[in-house]
């Protein structure tokens, strides 16, 4: 049986494995820097995804790598991690009350046979109309820092969110369906 890696450092990735019942070893990427912009939303999370997954892959022999990026789009804007509770503040306003984007990217590498599988999915999601208090609370609360698009759907975030048109685990940064089927794809029984 061959090792399965997790290029990421997303708990919230690890959590979505595990609850599928995976064993696998978390090696997130060292070197790797994502990018932010250009191009198309579905190019760049597939670029990502694959650059995370390469670098991880360099490591191990006879090994299977999970590779993911996560982006938020509102009207073509990209909404990517915000770091500072000023950035987060100003993406949860402008989310308020509006339909959003977001897209998860997947690459699957195969080390012993070099193959790699890349595809993204995408889920819609609805903010309700929030007060100027309730975002700087979740500000405060330091859970939009380092989540795309300054929320997390499985956390406290989940209040905002009025209507989903997708995969949930696709907000949460990784596909299961996607996964299952790449995984199915290189033969690897689940």
């Amino acid at each position: 049986m061959k090792s399965l890696y997790l290029a990421s450092s997303s708990p919230r990735r690890e959590q979505i494995l595990k609850e599928m019942g995976f064993d696998f070893i978390v090696s997130p990427p060292i070197h790797f820097i994502e990018k932010e912009s250009g191009g198309e939303t579905e190019a760049l999370v597939c670029h990502n995804a694959r650059g995370k997954a390469r670098e991880v892959a360099a490591r191990y022999s006879d090994s299977i790598i999970i590779g993911c990026d996560t982006i938020v789009t509102l009207h073509k804007e990209i909404f990517g991690k915000p770091f500072t509770s000023g950035k987060a503040y100003a993406m949860l306003e402008r989310l308020s009350g509006n339909w959003h984007n977001v897209l998860t990217g997947l690459a699957v590498i195969d080390t012993e046979s070099g193959r790699e599988l890349v595809g993204y999915e995408k889920t819609e999601v609805k903010f309700k109309s929030l007060s100027k208090n309730e975002i700087a609370d979740y500000v405060k609360s330091g859970e939009p820092l380092d989540k795309a698009g300054a929320y997390g759907i499985q956390g406290y975030g989940r209040a905002f969110v009025e209507e989903i048109k997708g995969n949930i685990s696709t907000v949460i940064g990784l596909s299961k369906g996607l996964l299952l089927k790449f995984l199915s794809e290189l033969g690897i029984r689940v």
